[in-house]
């Protein structure tokens, strides 16, 4: 019998994201999950059962008086991040992670990271360093010196819906990629997306889309574009070097090393193998920080930097796009985001950041009886099922959904079996509801024979 290595726990299991990393964490064959702690009663045993943990808890006091895990993964409203991390922490749990943004006031952010440096609990937090396909290779790739010494950086598509919501994402694998921290920045913002605005919030504190520019301490400049189109926002971030430069983002990276006409695309052994599932990725950074001791890619103190580079931006915004300089000596300055993650879905509505409601299992495949349904399937199912059926018809079929859906669904798969589906996409031509309808139902068909 096979004697499990981790013992981990999930804080918010049965929420919209938690309920990912409760699934990798359950097929992982090295882990045991002994806790989920979740408050939503019903739904929280719905996932137990079906995943095969036996303890559950309404909150974190109540897992740790019981037990102490070595993982613990708190995948909670941004107002809790504070309060789960400090109890893990003092309760002796070697990792933490918690979701993004770290939190909403910079002086909350400055003690999780303290709390946790004072206990020797390691603390990560957010995806930053799996934002895009074959991220953390790329990085390791970057810091090589693949391409020289870094001499600029970019995020093309600006911080098109929040700065700090979600552009707290680039803005913390800013300092991955570079290593290298901001020393000042001159910022402007724009209107708030709607739907993405916390209501009644002073502007001052509201978390709405942004641009600007990032001074590093190693001498380069990060540009932030007004967020322009689709095209733009496709590239995650594009850094520049002495000998070559690099694209990140989706379906995969460009990778260019040389100067001027010796400047060629150029393609590592890791681009040959599949990426990894995006929660595997994330939980299996939480096990080796475990294993080695050392802060993860995506770790606690980038997102602080994150936060207090969105706050540094409004601030210049406000005082007429003026140079700030960082750290700030006034850290209870505050970022307020959406309700929903502020205060998560259960308090805030699921229909507010357009949930149509609570998350709930996973559909087996042959339980489906509609296209649409497949938004319910599991990561992995729907990988198996794409990568069964026609790429002709996949292609019929995503012309009838929404340009999202179409994105992750050609995200599942395989390089060459998403070249042949992009080939059927563009050569397809006009098609009839009556086309599309009828691939659906034969993608339908094969997903019962799964």
């Amino acid at each position: 019998m096979t004697t499990k290595k981790y013992r981990v726990a999930v804080v918010g299991g049965a929420g919209m994201w938690g309920r990912h990393y409760l699934r990798v964490f359950a097929e992982h064959p090295e882990c045991e999950v002994v806790g989920l702690v979740d408050r939503a009663r019903e739904r929280r045993h719905e996932f137990a059962q079906r995943y095969g943990v036996q303890a559950e808890y309404d909150s974190i006091e109540e897992l740790l008086a019981r037990t102490v895990p070595d993982v613990v993964a708190a995948v909670v409203p941004v107002s809790q991040n504070y309060p789960v991390v400090k109890a893990c922490a003092e309760a002796g749990v070697r990792v933490v992670g918690c979701e993004k943004p770290i939190a909403a006031v910079l002086a909350e952010a400055d003690a999780m990271v303290e709390i946790c440096r004072r206990h020797g609990t390691i603390l990560g937090c957010g995806q930053a360093a799996w934002a895009t396909p074959y991220m953390p290779q790329v990085i390791r790739w970057i810091h090589a010196g693949s391409i020289g010494k870094l001499t600029g950086v970019a995020i093309p598509g600006g911080l098109p819906v929040e700065v700090s919501g979600a552009g707290c994402v680039q803005l913390a694998a800013l300092r991955l990629v570079t290593q290298m921290d901001a020393v000042w920045v001159e910022g402007w913002e724009l209107p708030p997306v709607p739907g993405y605005v916390a209501p009644g919030t002073d502007p001052l504190e509201a978390d709405v889309p942004a641009y600007g520019r990032i001074g590093l301490d190693g001498g380069i400049v990060c540009e932030i574009p007004a967020p322009q189109n689709e095209a733009h926002a496709a590239t995650f971030m594009s850094i520049r070097g002495e000998n070559g430069q690099v694209w990140l983002g989706h379906p995969r990276p460009v990778l260019i090393q040389g100067a001027g006409a010796a400047a060629v695309p150029v393609y590592p052994e890791f681009l040959d193998r599949e990426p990894d599932d995006f929660f595997r990725g994330s939980i299996l950074r939480l096990l080796d920080a475990f294993d080695t001791g050392q802060e993860p890619l995506s770790s606690g103190a980038d997102y602080r930097h994150a936060l207090e580079i969105a706050i540094a931006i409004k601030l210049s915004a406000a005082n007429g796009h003026q140079r700030v300089h960082l750290p700030l000596a006034d850290r209870s300055h505050r970022i307020l985001p959406h309700p929903y993650r502020l205060f998560g879905g259960d308090v805030a509505g699921w229909q507010s950041i357009g949930y149509p409601g609570p998350p709930r299992l996973p559909l087996e495949l042959r339980a489906i009886s509609q296209f649409s349904e497949l938004t319910a399937v599991s990561y992995q199912d729907i990988r198996r099922l794409l990568q069964a059926v026609e790429p002709a018809d996949l292609a019929l079929a995503l012309q009838g959904t929404e340009p999202i859906t179409r994105r992750r669904a050609m995200m599942g798969l395989p390089e060459p079996l998403r070249h042949r589906v992009q080939q059927a996409l563009d050569s397809a031509g006009e098609v009839t509801a009556e086309q599309i309808e009828a691939a659906q139902q034969r993608i339908v068909a094969v997903a019962h024979t799964l």
